[in-house]
């Protein structure tokens, strides 16, 4: 029996996917949790293991075809089913055996047997055969298959130089152009022509020598920058879906949360020093950096302990959903296709030591970047941190990311002339905007903790020794 394999559900706000690539081919032995193809989703590409273990009898959905999520995408039959596929020519004998007497000439049967011959030597010479456009049965090896599906080869126009006729690789060579003969997976595909790069250029790092993002993005950026387009080129663009995800969600959340926002101007001047001194010392032991939003998650975390009413979530008809975690969510934006912002998370941020998670920051950060990050690291956050220092903006009111109730906005860290103790004193100082909904917390509560986030900023060794 066939075991389904459909679109599956990577996220609570996934309606929809696109097959990236089939690492399997029809035919091809998969083992169940192996990994059978990749899906390109919302916020990234993610693969995707296999249901069962058996044959990958058969592809419905080609790379590069979006389909809603729970659509049938493929089947994986039964291992026996290939053993058993060489024995099924064998029942048309006695039908023709039985037919030709009932119509009196032995024509028949002479023009079955043939016919079944056929078929059975090309059953085992290929693990499989579908129907051509002219009634023929086709049969070519999974290289073959897999070859022409990768450069959008209909095989059923090829003639086979295999055994028996079987379609084989070099058939599928030597009918495509030069460029369509590389091996590229469809993602790697458009970004080379999206940045107008020859494929032909490219050198592929991939599974048998295949040509990925990550190739194509490498040649990219040591590329001179693309002219500017005229305006009056220019069209309406269409959303890619991250975009019109990110745009709905952010809607939906301005219109459904009772949002205020608090500002307050935080003393860094220590935390800097702080900060300098750790980077060589993290370097030393194999963290390239401490990244501020590293430091200032830590902080936010310590202080969700505290102040546990900011980090519960409203649910509708419900209540209050308390949250026991100190997951802190950082928004990273992404320019690639597909771009958006993405927010990978933080887990248990308030008991893990800060080289810890300096690291996994940066790594989720070239994750999100490269559209690898999995479902699993942007899930659970119980606040987010979006920073926008690096464009010089001081204070601004983020947009709180559902279901969370509250989100911190970190403008630019810069030196400024301030009073301490009667006197004028350079100090370096941030800006930090925290929006919250009013339904779950109220003004006081919530100024409570972004007091305690910014005190232990200024007295950052307290995050060294809890």
């Amino acid at each position: 029996m066939a075991t389904p394999v459909t679109m599956p559900v990577l996220g609570l706000t996934m309606e929809e996917g696109t097959v990236a690539e089939w690492l399997k081919a029809e035919g091809d032995t998969v083992a169940k949790d192996e990994p059978l193809l990749t899906v390109e989703m919302d916020k990234g590409t993610v693969e995707v293991p296999s249901p069962a273990a058996g044959i990958l009898r058969r592809i419905v959905v080609q790379p590069g075809t979006t389909v809603p999520i729970r659509t049938l995408i493929a089947e994986i039959g039964d291992r026996n089913e290939a053993a058993a596929a060489p024995a099924r020519p064998s029942a048309a004998s006695p039908v023709a055996a039985t037919a030709a007497p009932a119509g009196g000439s032995g024509d028949l049967l002479s023009a079955v047997r043939p016919s079944a011959s056929r078929t059975v030597g090309a059953a085992t010479s290929s693990s499989r055969g579908d129907a051509g456009a002219n009634g023929r049965r086709l049969f070519a090896s999974p290289r073959a298959r897999m070859r022409a599906r990768a450069i959008g080869l209909d095989i059923a126009t090829l003639a086979g130089s295999g055994p028996n006729g079987r379609i084989v690789e070099e058939d599928v060579l030597a009918a495509t152009p030069s460029d369509s003969r590389i091996l590229i997976t469809p993602v790697a595909r458009r970004l080379a022509q999206e940045h107008g790069v020859a494929i032909g250029d490219l050198v592929g790092t991939g599974p048998g020598g295949r040509i990925t993002q990550e190739d194509v993005l490498r040649v990219a950026d040591h590329r001179a920058p693309a002219p500017a387009v005229e305006p009056a080129q220019v069209g309406i663009a269409a959303l890619s879906r991250v975009r019109k995800i990110t745009a709905e969600r952010m809607a939906a959340s301005a219109q459904a949360t009772a949002r205020v926002t608090l500002f307050l101007e935080a003393d860094f001047s220590e935390a800097a020093r702080f900060r300098t001194q750790l980077q060589p010392e993290f370097a030393r032991l194999g963290t390239p950096k401490l990244p501020w939003d590293a430091l200032i998650a830590k902080a936010a975390a310590l202080a969700l302990v505290d102040h546990q009413a900011v980090a519960a979530q409203w649910v509708d008809g419900q209540g209050l959903r308390p949250s026991e975690s100190a997951h802190v969510g950082i928004g990273v934006a992404v320019t690639l296709e597909p771009e958006g912002l993405v927010v990978p998370v933080l887990k248990d941020a308030d008991s893990r030591s800060l080289r810890d998670l300096a690291t996994d920051l940066l790594a989720l950060v070239d994750k999100a970047r490269s559209g690898r990050l999995s479902p699993l690291e942007m899930s659970g956050g119980a606040f987010t941190i979006t920073n926008l220092g690096a464009y010089r903006v001081d204070g601004f009111t983020p947009i709180i990311n559902p279901p969370e109730t509250a989100i911190l906005g970190v403008g630019r860290i810069t030196d400024k002339a301030v009073v301490v103790d009667g006197k004028i004193e350079p100090r370096t100082m941030c800006t930090l905007s925290l929006s919250f909904d009013h339904r779950v917390v109220d003004g006081a509560p919530a100024a409570a903790f972004l007091a305690r986030l910014a005190e232990l900023l200024e007295r950052p060794y307290a995050l060294l020794g809890i």
